[in-house]
């Protein structure tokens, strides 16, 4: 028996992360989580393969643990860099016959958008829908079971990433054992990060990792502006290091223990002893001592961020800064933003049982990517009151690229054609036999809680639904087809 889950992974400069979760109600329910903490990666680039790959396979094997999951198959968030964005329009002509319109209509211009973007140094890694137009009358978000006449129109973006990136990113995952289904960069991760107000209105996202500092800027749902700079804790560590002249080990812990983002309100009265590097005695300093140098580097790094916003004329942000990643840990941080800026600041850290840090969020974001595209191409449609759902997939066979990507998806393609000749179906888990759920708390904008649910993870049966078969991800084997030619 098989439940209808999501894993996650990102492959990120201080740790790899993974999560399963899957859809419940409006959300994600996240049950498993691993971690492990290496060095090699930097600023979104793999430096060290074999430690990267060693990475990948402990990280799931916890994920493993903690889930009760069996995991083969991922999907894969990207960083924002070495990225381009465009902005392109499709549409898709009827001929005057009535049609209604599903998954497959949405997918085909999607697919055509994507083909169009052939380039020898980059590949389209995710091309998302801004708005329909159906018979050109007005816009929708979804136009799924609409009837139309003359056509169905699309204006999409389309991100596109260093193909050596890519390609790296990919191998060392299929390297580790693990199947990509799908990747999806943080460009439009981050938009899962904010409220439904905050999208509408129009939000910043920003991602301050260890080497490197990510920011969107989210509008009428969807994403306009997206960059990264490459800067982030560890620079704050390194200039501790500098200016009080210990290791960077010691400076880290000193940052973790007793760190501040805003001078005004650090300790003076807390003694902090750091070691020195050419074997004087330690000395003493205080959390407002480390406090100066660290607001002195994150107000320089946050006030590039808000140059980069500016020089797109992004200069009104009615749905306030969202600030999230493992230095958002930092106690200050969202004083400091309050003292740069007057909207509204709001420090995210995902509320899901196991994973409730600040750098978890961009990789449970990784799994609502999933789930929105999986619906909207109605690859899978699930329902959260227990009702059918459909799972859709083509018979026809893809072609063979002949390169570490041949099978890329296919696995996932195959599973759910044998579960349709099986008769099988799949049904979401309904809120009673998952037994009740716990109500949501309210978190502080710093505390979380590292304790992981004592519930035990059972396995259901996957049901899929008798629906037209078609192939979702059959378009992502033609972006790798030639790859290495």
């Amino acid at each position: 028996m098989k439940e209808h889950y999501y894993v996650a992974l990102d492959i990120g400069s201080a740790s790899v992360k993974a999560v399963v979760g899957e859809k419940f109600h409006d959300g994600v329910n996240i049950i498993g989580t691993g971690q492990t903490f290496t060095d090699a990666i930097s600023k979104g680039k793999i430096k060290d393969f074999d430690l990267a790959r060693n990475a990948i396979i402990d990280t799931v094997k916890k994920a493993k643990i903690s889930s009760g999951v069996d995991i083969d198959e991922i999907f894969l968030k990207m960083p924002i860099t070495e990225t381009e964005f465009k902005i392109g329009e499709e549409e898709l002509r009827f001929g005057g016959n009535s049609t209604e319109i599903n998954g497959t209509h949405i997918e085909d211009l999607l697919e055509t958008l994507r083909e169009r973007e052939v380039h020898s140094d980059r590949e389209v890694i995710t091309v998302y829908p801004i708005h329909f137009k159906v018979d050109d009358l007005h816009e929708v978000m979804d136009p799924k079971e609409m009837m139309a006449t003359q056509s169905l129109f699309v204006r999409a973006g389309i991100i596109l990433m260093n193909r050596t990136l890519l390609m790296n990113a990919v191998k060392c995952v299929e390297d580790a054992g693990l199947t990509v289904l799908d990747v999806y960069s943080d460009a439009v991760n981050y938009q899962h990060v904010l409220s439904e107000s905050e999208v509408e209105l129009g939000g910043v996202v920003i991602d301050i990792g260890a080497d490197l500092t990510q920011f969107g800027y989210y509008e009428r749902g969807t994403v306009k502006y997206a960059g990264s700079i490459p800067v982030g804790g560890n620079h704050i560590t390194n200039d501790l290091s500098e200016a009080f002249n210990t290791t960077f080990e010691a400076a880290e812990k000193a940052k973790q223990q007793y760190g501040h983002a805003f001078y005004d309100l650090a300790s003076s009265e807390d003694i902090v002893r750091l070691p020195q590097r050419d074997g004087e005695p330690d000395i003493e300093v205080t959390p407002k001592d480390l406090a100066d140098i660290i607001e002195m580097r994150l107000e320089e790094m946050l006030m590039t961020v808000f140059e980069a916003l500016q020089e797109q004329r992004i200069t009104k942000v009615n749905g306030g800064f969202v600030v999230t990643g493992g230095t958002a840990n930092l106690l200050g941080v969202k004083e400091l933003l309050q003292d740069l800026v007057s909207e509204k600041i709001r420090v995210h850290i995902p509320n899901q049982m196991g994973a409730r840090k600040p750098e978890f969020s961009s990789v449970i974001s990784t799994v609502s990517s999933g789930i929105m595209f999986d619906e909207l191409l109605e690859y899978v449609t699930i329902d959260n009151y227990g009702t059918e759902s459909k799972n859709t997939v083509d018979s026809s066979d893809g072609e063979d690229s002949g390169s570490f990507f041949t099978g890329l998806f296919n696995k996932r393609k195959e599973q759910n054609t044998q579960q349709l000749e099986q008769g099988e179906t799949y049904k979401f888990p309904s809120e009673a036999s998952r037994g009740e759920q716990p109500a949501e708390e309210e978190y502080s904008d710093y505390a979380y809680d590292e304790e992981r649910s004592d519930e035990k993870v059972t396995r259901r049966s996957e049901e899929t639904g008798q629906g037209e078969q078609k192939d979702y991800r059959g378009y992502m084997k033609k972006l790798f087809k030639n790859l290495f030619e």
